[in-house]
């Protein structure tokens, strides 16, 4: 129990520690972006340059050649044309790079078309979410300005309208299943009410209850079983392309500020919850030392190794040597002419002037007149 608190203490302590370093860091770099943008780099937007590194076919005998490119973003909603691959010998080529600015990336979806030659249009990938590909802490916090990374996407065939065809077979279904529930509602309501007026003569309370029963049996509300055993598994669509993406990032002053802060309050948090369990760890420990010392102490079977009060021993004294014992009689501090003078001193003055007249007064007294 002690040797697992003494472990979850050091490693809080470690945790704390680290968290310290993490957040002077991270000033650090708030300060020298403070810097940066008084120098006037506050204005500039961020910027997000998307090129084709690569697009394989899935049939490698058809080849790759010809196939033009269209990069859509959700926020803002925009799109550009991308003519060709990006060569690396040419990478400023025109109509290989596709530029962005003023993006959202915590909302914003990047989705490619692939057409070829002729413009007609192979297929499009699914929509990807910009913010893992953009954001990069250690990299603002480090000093970086821009975030390079690749991604590989699939390319499907579009069926049907803007390839949704389950949603638009899904509307007439769904129609003809609210028709047949009203029709057989509203026949089930006539039927009860033709029975109730045949069966005038009979007791009221037999006659609604037979009403009931058979009205429900006759007209019951039919389950949509069929279309459930009528729908079919999404078939797997195979990519008919596997396009490379190369995106590099240029976040805005801002941004990174953001991103900083954010991560700043974060690790503020997790150094809290450290200390918190730096100091219960802590009191764990305390207590198993005093239930240690405590066993140690009370168990008559071990003798310990150092008696206890052993500090508190009197030393024997030594018997002063002569001489200061009569200086301490006599003349000391505590001595008996020192305890009873000052007592005495009045009396032995008034008892020597009383003398001193009495014996020798006629040396004070005036001489005679001449």
């Amino acid at each position: 129990m002690a040797d697992e608190a003494r472990a979850s203490l050091e490693k809080s302590r470690l945790e704390v520690m680290e968290c310290e370093a993490e957040i002077k860091s991270l000033k650090e770099a708030l300060k020298s972006l403070a810097l940066g943008a008084g120098a006037g780099e506050g204005s500039s937007p961020n910027r997000l340059e998307v090129a084709v590194r690569a697009a394989k076919p899935a049939d490698a005998g058809t080849g790759g050649e010809g196939v033009s490119f269209k990069v859509h973003l959700s926020s803002p909603i925009e799109e550009r044309d991308l003519a060709r691959v990006r060569d690396p010998l040419d990478p400023a080529a025109e109509g290989s790079v596709a530029a962005f600015e003023s993006i959202e990336t915590a909302n914003a979806l990047l989705t490619v078309e692939v057409y070829s030659q002729d413009g007609s249009k192979v297929g499009s990938s699914a929509p990807h979410d910009l913010l893992p590909l953009c954001q990069d802490v250690e990299l603002w916090r480090k000093g970086g300005e821009k975030k390079a990374s690749t991604l590989e996407v699939a390319i499907v065939e579009d069926k049907g309208v803007d390839g949704h065809i389950g949603e638009v077979e899904a509307v007439p279904v769904a129609v003809e299943e609210e028709v047949k529930r009203t029709e057989s509602a509203d026949a089930f309501e006539d039927a009860k009410e033709e029975m109730d007026e045949s069966a005038e003569g009979k007791d009221a309370g037999e006659t609604k209850e037979s009403t009931d029963e058979a009205a429900s049996e006759e007209f019951k509300t039919p389950e949509p079983e069929a279309a459930q055993d009528e729908s079919k598994p999404a078939e797997l669509q195979l990519p008919v392309y596997t396009v490379t993406l190369q995106l590099e990032y240029t976040p805005s002053p801002d941004d990174r500020r953001d991103a900083l802060y954010d991560r700043l309050n974060a690790v503020s948090k997790r150094k809290v919850a450290a200390i918190d369990a730096l100091r219960k760890h802590a009191g764990v420990v305390n207590r198993a030392k005093a239930a240690e010392a405590s066993s140690v102490v009370s168990s008559p079977g071990k003798k310990s190794a150092v008696k206890p009060g052993f500090l508190n021993k009197a030393k024997e004294e030594t018997p002063p040597p002569a001489w200061k014992r009569w200086y301490d009689k006599t003349l000391g501090p505590k001595s008996m002419l020192w305890m009873v003078g000052p007592v005495a001193k009045n009396y032995v003055i008034f008892l020597g002037v009383g003398l001193f007249i009495h014996w020798k007064g006629d040396l004070l007294a005036l001489p005679p007149p001449v």
